[in-house]
Order: C-alpha cells, then structure tokens, then sequence
C-alpha cells in the first residue's frame, strides 16, 4: 500500500498553498488543505481506534502550587528519550505509530523541518486557555506545527501588551478547518498567547497534533 508520505513525494510539483498572515510581532502560515479528505479521514480513524492517552498525573498541570486537571485528553510521540516540559508535567514521547511518522515526514517536505516530539490532544467542546509555547527545552527559532482534524474550532491570538492591559491590539482569530496546517513562526510565541475559546455546540471529536523541535 502507498503511505501518505510516498504519495506526497510523487507530487513535489504541486506544492501546498497557503495563506501567510501577519501582525506586529506575529508571523503565521495557514494551510486550510494541508491532507485531502481521505489522508485526514484515515488519521483520525487510526487514532480513534488505536490510541490510548494518558492517565494519572500526566492529565494534569501546575498553577500556583496546585494540580490541575487538563480539560482534554492527550499523548505524545516522539525520538527516543525525548520528553516535554511543561506547567509542572514531564510529558514522555511514545515511539512514533506509522501513520503520525507520515504527517511528520510530510510537514518536513512542505517546510523543511524535521521535528522529533508531537503533542496530540483530543478534545469535543473542552477547551485550551491562554498560553505561549515558551518552554525552554524548545528551539524558539523552529516553528511549531500544529495540524487539526475533526471538528472546526476558533483559535484566538493575543498580544502580550493586552493580556498586561498595556495598550489595544486587535486579536487574530482563525478557524481550524479539518486537516488543516497552522505553522507559528518566530517570534510569535515570544509576543501573543493562544487559545481554544469555549464552544458549547462545537461538541464532536477534534483531533490535535502539536509538532515541536526539543533540544
């Protein structure tokens, strides 16, 4: 059978479109189209049927001293011995399943990056508060990768000085489309948080998959 990444390498001349937005201090590139109807319905049905996420203490993040839980479910992968840090959590990667292999391959001929660790995170109508992707153990200067699947969900960008109540900047809002590619270039982490608003009737299965370079 031809995977998804062989079948994008017979097809290197029709390279992927996408929209470049930008804001101060902001630099994003958004392909609505990055896997076609069939690469993104195979995915998401691999992942229902195969993936276990994780339990205890890793469903769960530290703010001021005390542990959360995380309103959404979620799993890593990743190279050998890799980890991520964050809000008191020590995420570890799982081997690589083949098809999340394939989706990093393809990102890596679309950008040329070869990323070692995925976040993935399962969510209905939970939601994701205002945060920055600013973990040390990242290489700042590598975009982070985020691909979505399932149901379509509002991803809002606010700039630092706002959250600060410093001046007025407009908030950028995208709708994530099912299979879509949202690539956050430097320096937009060092200058805007990101969130996944509440959505009380946005209540079906969407799939997220976080790819990010560890040092």
């Amino acid at each position: 059978m031809t995977t998804l990444y062989e079948k994008l390498m017979k097809n290197m001349n029709s390279p992927i479109r996408y929209h470049k937005i930008v804001a101060e201090g902001l630099d994003l590139d958004y392909y609505e189209r990055f896997l076609t109807g069939p690469e993104s319905s195979a995915l998401m049905e691999y992942m229902e049927n195969n993936v276990c996420y994780l339990d205890g203490r890793l469903t769960q993040v530290k703010v001021f001293g005390q542990y959360y839980p995380i309103p959404r479910q979620q799993v890593a992968f990743g190279d050998e011995g890799v980890s991520y840090k964050f809000s008191g959590t020590n995420v570890p990667a799982l081997p690589w399943p083949q098809p999340l292999f394939e989706l990093k391959n393809k990102i890596c001929v679309a950008r040329g990056v070869d990323y070692n660790f995925v976040l993935v995170n399962r969510n209905g109508e939970d939601h994701m508060g205002e945060h920055r992707d600013d973990e040390i153990e990242l290489d700042k200067m590598v975009p982070i990768a985020s691909v979505s699947l399932g149901q379509t969900r509002k991803f809002v960008f606010k700039h630092t000085d706002v959250r600060k109540k410093l001046r007025q900047i407009e908030s950028v809002k995208l709708d994530l489309h099912n299979g879509s590619l949202l690539m956050m270039n430097w320096p937009t982490n060092e200058y805007w948080y990101h969130s996944i608003p509440k959505e009380i009737k946005a209540n079906n299965v969407r799939l997220n998959f976080t790819f990010r370079k560890i040092k």
